[in-house]
């Protein structure tokens, strides 16, 4: 057997990467803190921030994994029932359970000395030593709350604690402010509106909002259509602005304000039934929050009003709390990792983080195509000098740059867009996989062609 290389977490991310790295015929196992596989879609799990209505923003064409198609008869956004029913049978179809240690909270992850490899500290257990590690434990789990003065009386929830509108506290007669405009802030708005006696919803600044269907095909379907045609960024806009407001209208038709960003500026907030709560007058859109007064709330614009329930839709901290942050690249013990493409190290062949992007649409088959370099780095690394001098190469190039640019906030930290980011992906695949055919004997000649 090969060193053992260790995967941290059985979400989707997870998944892949065990899977892509098996493939590889790099011997590897998962550790999983919770008791079965999911993570973030593992609904009522201790690390699941997904409440009961959750179903995906992303169509499940531009979601699945790259070699297994999720079933045609589902609907095009599974709930998160099906999401787990998919991961499931994923992990079957592949035979990775086998890898899974379930039960397995990683305490720490330090270099091994001499510098190859790494120790991983697992409660309960001793160190192990691995050949290498994919950190794949998602960055939804250290809630972000916002920096508000004073002190709220009532009950104040993040998102990622509520679950309904029954849990954990009932909304139904109550007064509830929602802080807070992505796709968990404006999802759980509507849904508070059906139950609370007043639905408010605080946002900094104005924002675009895309339906999941437009002219009965998903939107990012639509949008995937255009980017095949290599139609450039400012008529996608006008086609996209077009479509939307046909069939939802644009905000400033709901009374909202305009955005002070440009189409796709800001990660997607996928959302058909805000406007239409907001003209009815069951949502009541509200400015930023200037601070608390026991049951009170003051606004930004002077306006003081009284509420019973405060559920913070504010997003999320990216912590690996196990980690240094300088073993990947960051400047400091709690800095930022500094990663090619948010994947690789810049020089190291034994590590790589799996799933640290937020894309505009689905996740899933791009932590495929990472797994898959992942992969292909490891094996270059046992026996394909050559594969691993080129990544290396590959790695230490300026960063490209992106036509959109997006609004310097928290939120966007790990924003790519999808497209370019998939092909980049692609394009070092395939170089890999040409150089990983050159025998080992064969790596100091030039191939032919």
């Amino acid at each position: 057997m090969q060193p053992e290389w260790c995967v941290i977490g059985a979400g989707p991310s997870g998944l892949t990467a065990v899977k892509n790295l098996l493939q590889a015929g790099i011997a590897a196992e998962c550790l999983e803190r919770e008791d079965d596989i999911g993570g973030n879609w593992h609904y009522g799990s201790a690390t699941s921030s997904v409440f009961e209505s959750t179903r995906l923003i992303s169509s499940k064409s531009l979601t699945e994994f790259t070699d297994f198609p999720m079933p045609r008869d589902w609907p095009a956004y599974p709930d998160h029932r099906q999401c787990l029913t998919y991961l499931r049978r994923y992990a079957a179809h592949f035979g990775l359970r086998d890898t899974i240690r379930t039960h397995s909270t990683v305490e720490r992850i330090e270099p091994a000395p001499g510098g190859s490899g790494w120790i991983v500290h697992v409660a309960g257990r001793g160190p192990t030593h691995y050949a290498g590690v994919v950190i794949a434990n998602g960055h939804n789990h250290e809630p972000r709350w916002p920096d508000i003065p004073g002190t709220f009386a009532g009950p104040m929830l993040h998102a990622c604690q509520y679950k309904s509108p029954a849990l954990p506290a009932p909304l139904a007669g109550k007064r509830v402010l929602v802080i807070g405009a992505g796709n968990s802030g404006c999802d759980i708005a509507v849904e508070a509106s059906h139950h609370a006696a007043v639905t408010a919803h605080s946002t900094r600044r104005g924002y675009f909002f895309v339906p999941r269907f437009i002219l009965g095909r998903p939107a990012d379907l639509r949008n995937e259509r255009l980017l095949k045609m290599h139609a450039p960024l400012w008529l996608r806009r006008l086609i996209s602005l077009r479509a939307i407001d046909r069939a939802i209208g644009l905000p400033w038709r709901h009374g909202l304000p305009r955005p002070d960003h440009r189409l796709w500026e800001t990660h997607p907030i996928i959302n058909e039934d805000l406007g239409h709560r907001i003209d009815s007058g069951a949502i009541q859109p509200r400015r930023d929050v200037a601070r608390f007064d026991g049951d009170h709330v003051v606004f930004v614009d002077g306006r003081r009003e009284p509420f019973d329930i405060v559920i913070c839709a504010t997003g999320y901290k990216t912590v690996l709390p196990f980690i240094d942050g300088r073993h990947l690249g960051g400047e400091g013990p709690d800095a930022m990792p500094r990663l090619f493409l948010n994947l690789l190290h810049p020089t190291r062949d034994d590590i790589a983080v799996v799933g640290l992007i937020q894309p505009d649409s689905g996740q899933w088959g791009l932590t495929d195509l990472q797994g898959q370099l992942v992969a292909a780095m490891a094996a270059a690394a046992q026996r394909a000098p050559r594969a691993a001098a080129w990544l290396y190469t590959q790695r230490q190039r300026p960063p490209r740059g992106t036509t959109i640019r997006y609004v310097d906030s928290p939120r966007h930290r790990l924003e790519v867009e999808h497209y370019t980011y998939r092909r980049h992906l692609q394009r070092l695949i395939k170089g890999m996989e040409r150089r990983l055919r050159i025998p080992h004997s064969s790596a100091g000649r030039r191939p032919a062609g």
